[in-house]
């Protein structure tokens, strides 16, 4: 098993399993016999992507406590180009199955590695943000995200920017926030849904504002 040639057949063998589906079972059985036999030494960053794979698969069968220490170790060992995206997983296992404000220093760990690579980390991390309350970075967040030119679907990013705007009561921003992302995306129901409910709601209060004074002359 020690044999160089053995161990990078079965490394081969995990990532094609890997990218088939409900195969992370096998995944982990060949990446825990890679891992336990690869001499620490020769560890390359291209064979630190075993850890990654590892913790993926086994978050895929359900066991995320083995899971976090496997994308931890994949962190430390990884090149810096690749750093973030691990980051970015970390975040997102802890945000799922540990809370919000663990992650939030990972959201902010991918987002530092990536800079203005990636446009994804950062709406990731101002989703993050925005369920800890903290609206205004939340917005920040999205707003790096869309000037990134290699951005990830712009629209996700002006729709939850809208999200917080009208958390904050910012009606007339979150408005043309969702516009922005129908611009982008004509088909996206949910930015489609929400410009819809705030237009409606601003007619009703137009209503109700006419209405009021006559009200209170008439009483």
């Amino acid at each position: 098993m020690r044999n160089k040639k053995v161990l990078e057949k079965i490394y081969r063998l995990a990532k094609e399993e890997f990218a088939r589906e409900e195969h992370d079972a096998q995944v982990v059985e060949l990446l825990g016999r890679y891992l336990e036999f690869h001499p620490e030494h020769n560890f390359s960053p291209e064979h630190s992507h075993a850890w990654t794979l590892l913790g993926d698969a086994l978050l895929g069968i359900g066991r995320a406590k083995e899971a976090l220490p496997a994308l931890m170790t994949a962190f430390e060992k990884a090149p810096e180009e690749s750093k973030g995206h691990i980051a970015s997983r970390i975040a997102r296992l802890l945000e799922e199955h540990v809370s919000p404000r663990r992650a939030k220093k990972w959201h902010k760990a991918a987002t530092d590695h990536c800079g203005a690579r990636e446009g994804w980390p950062w709406i990731f991390r101002g989703a993050n943000l925005a369920v800890l309350g903290e609206f205004g970075r939340a917005i920040a967040c999205y707003e790096k995200a869309v000037e990134i030119n290699r951005s990830c679907d712009k629209d996700e990013a002006w729709l939850n920017m809208g999200y917080c705007y009208r958390a904050i009561g910012e009606y007339d921003n979150a408005i043309l926030c969702f516009q922005q992302a129908l611009i982008i995306d004509p088909e996206n129901e949910k930015a489609g849904t929400a410009l819809r409910a705030l237009q409606e709601m601003g007619a009703a209060l137009e209503k109700l504002e006419r209405t009021l004074p006559a009200a209170a002359a008439a009483g």
